[in-house]
Order: structure tokens, then C-alpha cells, then sequence
């Protein structure tokens, strides 16, 4: 990475920074980051992510045990996830 990627102002720490505010909002809102090459990765709670903020670098993990580094320079698009909600039984 160049000295110039982590001055602040660039594309991937604009796009790092919209990441955190997600992440740091309370009550946590499920969101999904869209990758530029057209994947999709859901974040369905805080506990399913982890921020590196000098690599600008986004964990997002899941309960399978899988998970995906994505670095923020990738991110094309983050959009919220609706919540399905469950009827209850009578």
C-alpha cells in the first residue's frame, strides 16, 4: 500500500469510515457490503464483524465458521438489510 492510501479524504478510508458508522450505531441495524466485483456479504450483527483501521481491511465472519476479508478500496456499496420477523405461534 502507498503512504497515500491511508491519508485521510481517500476513497477507501471515506468508504471505511461509512463501515464503522454502521458497525458503531446502536441499536446495531444489519447491513450488507457490496463488493466492486458484485458480491454480496450480509452483516447480520455486530458480533459478525471486526474493523482493522490501519489496514482499512473489513472481517465479516459467520456462524458456519466461514469468513471474508474485504478491504475498503473493494467496497461498491453498503445497503441496509431488512430484519424478517417472525409471526408468533397462537
Amino acid at each position: 500500500m502507498t503512504p497515500e492510501s491511508f491519508q485521510p479524504g481517500t476513497p477507501q478510508t471515506v468508504l471505511f469510515a461509512r463501515v464503522k458508522k454502521h458497525v458503531e450505531q446502536r441499536p446495531f441495524a444489519p447491513f450488507r457490503i457490496v463488493t466492486t466485483c458484485g458480491r454480496a456479504y450480509d452483516v447480520p450483527t455486530v458480533d459478525h464483524v471486526g474493523l482493522l483501521p490501519i489496514s482499512r481491511m473489513i472481517l465479516v465472519g459467520y456462524d458456519t465458521g466461514e469468513s471474508v476479508d474485504i478491504h475498503a478500496r473493494h467496497i461498491a456499496s453498503i445497503e441496509p438489510v431488512r430484519r424478517i420477523r417472525r409471526k408468533r405461534a397462537a
